[in-house]
């Protein structure tokens, strides 16, 4: 009888845990802190928007505010060039250090 309750008991928290959209959720900040820390640094001249939003703090509208920037003024040169695109700031760009390259 105790072992019909205790597997009954751990099905039901089992299944409760799995089927908790909340327990599953996943951050995307946190996937992309994954996957960057794994990856090789992100060519911030010739990535495309995909890659870009990868990077912390990075995501849509700053990830083609690079893009336009990139296409008007030509390419960044270093972590300091980049600061004068639109929402990257000093907060930002420290992030960024050792995930992008020049």
């Amino acid at each position: 009888m105790m072992q019909t309750i205790l597997l009954v008991v751990t099905l039901f928290i089992g299944f409760g845990v799995t089927a908790n959209p909340l327990a599953q959720e996943v951050h995307t900040d946190e996937v992309a802190n994954i996957i960057t820390d794994e990856l090789q640094p992100i060519d911030i001249n010739s990535a495309p928007i995909e890659q870009l939003t990868l990077l912390p703090g990075v995501g849509q509208k700053k990830a083609q505010a690079i893009i336009d920037h990139r296409q008007t003024h030509g390419r960044f040169d270093s972590l300091e060039s980049l600061l004068q695109v639109k929402g990257i700031g000093e907060r930002i760009a420290a992030k960024l250090e050792g995930k992008i390259r020049f």
